[in-house]
């Protein structure tokens, strides 16, 4: 009897390592890369997007008193810069050209997700019109355009500008016939 109590103890014994040796495995051991990232919530899969779209257009008028006409502008460098701690602006800017619509769509780079208050820290400018345009950037390194929260799905946001409308040099806008705005109206 004794003997068989000093097998079971030692079984046991032998038990209890392999269990805290196997508790103490790696989890590489027993999980791929790709359920590794998926189980911590980053890796090759992101665990949230953030899109920023817009359009950028021109708006002439050719002479007081006449139509204030708007236009799209294909080509225009567009960015979306966002104000966070630390220097390196660039690592905190995303970059897009519009299509043949003026309009553009950037996803912001994973480490701008989890910005507070996104639509304060961060803005659109428009850096560099096709070199045919008629319009020009204003402000000398051009204007920032605020964001406004448009959707939120899930772990999809979508933000918008709106319309960017920048004007031609010799443009009186406040002299010209405006254009009626319907995109608000019910």
């Amino acid at each position: 009897m004794v003997l068989l109590q000093g097998a079971a103890s030692s079984l046991l014994l032998l038990f209890l390592l392999f269990a805290a040796a196997a508790a103490a495995a790696p989890m590489e051991l027993y999980f791929s890369r790709a359920e590794l990232a998926r189980i911590a919530g980053y890796g090759e899969e992101p665990v949230s997007t953030v899109l920023v779209s817009g359009q950028v257009a021109c708006q002439l008028c050719l002479r007081p008193g006449s139509d204030l006409l708007t236009f799209d502008l294909p080509g225009s460098k567009v960015a979306v810069t966002c104000t966070t701690e630390g220097p390196n602006t660039m690592a905190n800017s995303a970059f897009a050209t519009t299509n043949e619509y003026g309009n553009f769509s950037i996803e912001l780079p994973s480490r701008l997700h989890a910005i507070p208050s996104l639509e304060n820290a961060c803005s659109v400018k428009v850096l560099e019109l096709p070199p045919d345009s008629a319009c020009r950037v204003g402000g000398g390194h051009g204007s920032s355009h605020g964001l406004r929260l448009s959707s939120s799905d899930g772990s999809v946001r979508t933000y918008t500008t709106g319309v960017i409308r920048l004007q031609h040099d010799g443009t009186p806008s406040n002299k010209c016939v405006q254009e009626e705005d319907t995109s608000d109206r019910r």
